[in-house]
């Protein structure tokens, strides 16, 4: 009865292990169809064939052929145990972040930019649009920059792409400033900076698995008074952005 329970708890561990293997693939290929390549999906594939590895070495037919030291399986637990404690607590740290909530009143806003396709503000760059036209109508006293320049598939800068949509939605164009060159979050803040008085307090406008670490950020680049706004996240993207969202929290916050 033990060993036919074991065989069981085995048989389900491998059917897991093969059914995430197969969902990674699939998802790195919806990513690749809907986004675009990038070099982070591949990180998708890399753990699929992992999932396959160790389901096939815990099949019976190969697991006497796969026998490793004691040791060594110690050492592999405790790197996943300590992986996995990690994550919790970066995931953890990310959550806090979005949950905040900007400060009402702000001098200003920061949008940051997320990427066009031709023209056209990408599904998770309207989300931050339509999050700043939302705040800048319940404060009307509040200016924003929107900041993103024009990469190589652009026909125009997110800058300007997002200031025709807030002029669209009724937003006033003299409350719009434009930092058009930037291409990293870091740029974005630093050369939106040049807009901003010393001392002004200023709302982020970023998506909201992204609040934590652009709070973080800009205040390594001298805001004093900052604060976020976390538009609504793509829900699909979830995974590959809060994975990718954790390694470079890692980054930038714990390892400095």
């Amino acid at each position: 009865m033990k060993n036919k329970k074991k065989a069981v708890v085995h048989g389900l561990a491998m059917a897991l292990l093969a059914i995430a293997g197969v969902l990674c693939f699939v998802y790195f290929g919806m990513l690749v169809t809907y986004v675009g390549p990038q070099s982070f999906f591949f990180v998708f594939p890399v753990i699929g064939i992992a999932c396959f590895l160790l389901a096939l070495i815990w099949h019976g037919h190969y697991k006497e052929k796969f026998t490793l030291p004691r040791k060594l399986i110690g050492v592999f637990w405790s790197f996943v145990s300590v992986a996995v404690v990690l994550f919790g607590v970066l995931f953890g740290m990310i959550v806090h972040g979005q949950s905040v909530g900007p400060q009402e009143n702000a001098d200003y806003l920061i949008v940051l930019g997320a990427g066009l396709r031709g023209e056209r503000p990408s599904l998770v760059l309207r989300n931050r649009i339509e999050a700043a036209a939302k705040y800048l109508a319940e404060n009307p006293g509040s200016k924003v920059v929107v900041s993103g320049g024009q990469g190589p598939d652009e026909l125009i800068s997110e800058a300007e792409a997002m200031r025709r949509a807030l002029a669209g939605m009724g937003i006033e164009e003299e409350r719009i400033l434009m930092e058009d060159q930037s291409t990293s979050t870091h740029e974005n803040l630093t050369f939106s900076k040049a807009y901003i008085p010393d001392g002004a307090s200023v709302v982020i406008v970023t998506s909201r698995f992204h609040v934590y670490r652009a709070c973080h950020l800009a205040r390594e680049c001298g805001y004093t008074s900052v604060s976020g706004l976390g538009a609504k996240n793509v829900r699909w993207l979830n995974p590959t952005n809060y994975l990718r969202e954790c390694m470079a929290v890692f980054k930038d916050v714990v390892l400095k």
